[in-house]
């Protein structure tokens, strides 16, 4: 390996041109990141060769890549990493003023990976935005999303009144690439994007569907998601794993706002994903006492997921509801699923014996319903179990077993012993 680095910078020097290019190349591709081959590279920034000047700089972003990486772990201390700094990032801000676009480009590219923000690196962007080259454009609406993104040292510039004007620019660029990373820049800039939600919601009618999924993310991100709540709550139901995590994860964002979305947030609470629902169910918590009675249930039901992030969120979601709101709708569908299973009238004397099995039923709701049943069918053999629900817990069960008690003939006095 040794042998074969002193070749490549011996290489550096050579008459030809494509051999420097190779060699500036290959250099920045060795197995091992190597600091003693930053200085001939430095060098060669000043070749007349645009493709050796360019190689350079991309050879020294990944010699800083790797060096930085895995290996600075028990290769290097801060000390190290402070010395490899100082050595790349002048040489790749001398590069900013090199005649050449793209080697500027590169340059400033590697400039933001290294957390620089300088006016100098966010103008380069601005003009390689603007630039007739697609891929330029391309390459620029990409640096200005990780920069708006990458909250250890945000590219802030992008939030200014020039960033805000060059987005603009680009969601309505004719490449669809651009415009998707123009998309997920202004999803990250949020509200001080404000200015895009025009654009945005005419995106959200176009025919591309990762276009218009990408549209409804960055309305939410400004605070005008309701517009974008049905493309959101469709990609909950039926969008791939990760645009459903994306989905959820904004609709959990948007709180209150997100209620419309509720039947598909109860759908989600199903979902394959763990995220999807956690997300869900931390969502109808925010909802609070506006989340549904079906909404409660299916959060009731989370609270046994396999999964305990999600039955946590589930809990969580309950006790923002509150207790009270909660055991609302569970006595009220313990009335449904009574009522439906009780008709009240048509029952025959041999279901007798079971209605007055369920008079000790747990449910509050069973024992009430099958009071009343028996009550119909006149069995007076219920009497004795009938005559112990007058001292039931529940008043409705008291209410119900003192009026069957009644109708079969029980003098009203002999219902105080």
């Amino acid at each position: 390996m040794e042998s074969s680095k002193l070749q490549l910078l011996s290489q550096l020097k050579d008459p030809r041109a494509e051999v420097r290019v190779a060699a500036a190349g290959a250099l920045g591709k060795l197995e091992m990141p190597d600091v003693e081959t930053i200085p001939p590279l430095v060098a060669v920034l000043h070749d007349v060769e645009r493709e050796v000047r360019l190689a350079a700089v991309t050879s020294l972003i990944r010699i800083w890549r790797g060096l930085t990486g895995l290996l600075s772990d028990f290769l290097s201390s801060s000390d190290d990493i402070d010395s490899w700094f100082e050595s790349i990032a002048p040489a790749l801000q001398e590069a900013l003023r090199d005649d050449d676009k793209v080697v500027r480009l590169t340059a400033a590219e590697g400039l933001r990976e290294m957390f620089c923000d300088d006016q100098e690196i966010f103008d380069e962007f601005v003009k390689a935005a603007r630039d007739p080259d697609e891929t330029l454009r391309k390459r620029a609406a990409l640096a200005l999303w990780l920069g708006a993104s990458d909250r250890r040292a945000p590219l802030t510039q992008v939030e200014s009144a020039l960033g805000i004007d060059v987005l603009l620019e680009l969601l309505r660029d004719e490449s669809k690439s651009v415009r998707l990373y123009a998309l997920r820049t202004v999803a990250s800039v949020g509200e001080s994007a404000a200015a895009a939600i025009p654009i945005l919601q005419q995106l959200l009618k176009e025919k591309d569907p990762g276009i218009r999924f990408n549209a409804a993310l960055a309305l939410a991100g400004t605070g005008e998601g309701e517009a974008a709540l049905p493309i959101l709550a469709e990609t909950l139901i039926n969008g791939d794993r990760l645009k459903r995590k994306a989905a959820a994860f904004v609709l959990r964002a948007m709180g209150p706002l997100a209620r419309p979305a509720l039947p598909a947030l109860i759908n989600g609470l199903r979902d394959q994903e763990k995220r999807v629902r956690s997300r869900c169910a931390g969502t109808i918590g925010r909802l609070g006492t506006a989340a549904t009675d079906d909404a409660i249930h299916a959060l009731l039901a989370a609270e046994r997921d396999d999964d305990p992030d999600v039955r946590r969120a589930a809990t969580k979601a309950l006790a923002i509801i509150g207790r009270e709101r909660v055991q609302t709708a569970q006595k009220l569908a313990a009335e449904f699923e009574a009522g439906a299973f009780f008709p009240l009238f048509g029952f025959k004397p041999e279901e007798i014996p079971s209605l007055i099995f369920m008079l000790k039923d747990a449910n509050s709701n069973i024992r009430a319903m099958a009071a009343t049943a028996l009550g119909h069918l006149g069995a007076r053999e219920a009497i004795p179990d009938l005559m112990k629900l007058l001292h039931d817990q529940d008043e409705d069960v008291r209410r119900r077993a003192g009026d069957t008690l009644l109708g079969m003939g029980i003098q009203p006095n002999e219902l105080d012993h």
